[in-house]
């Protein structure tokens, strides 16, 4: 893949964004990992989706290692998208 990272479709609906580093044994190794988990205001109700990155659980995962039985798909995330520019957003906020 061109871009620095890519989005990854599960079958089971999940997706995370992140690096592609590579392919081992049946298994795709993903790092520098985002995903998005929605959270609803429970006054107005209304759903406001955060890009989460992970390693913020409390296990702290550095890395992922994702069956390819159940990758559906595997899309380049473009430098000019909503995802790349939150993640330089979130990236130059750690600094």
């Amino acid at each position: 893949m061109i871009t620095p990272y890519q989005a990854v479709f599960l079958d089971n609906g999940q997706f995370f964004y992140g690096k592609v580093d590579q392919s081992l044994s049946g298994f795709l190794l993903l790092t520098d990992i985002y995903y998005i988990q929605g959270s609803q205001d429970p006054e107005t109700k209304q759903v406001k989706n955060i890009l989460i990155q992970r390693g913020k659980e409390w296990h702290g995962p550095d890395r992922m290692f994702l069956n390819l039985r159940h990758v559906v798909a595997i899309e380049p995330v473009t430098s000019t998208s909503e995802v790349a520019r939150l993640i330089e957003k979130q990236t130059n906020s750690e600094k």
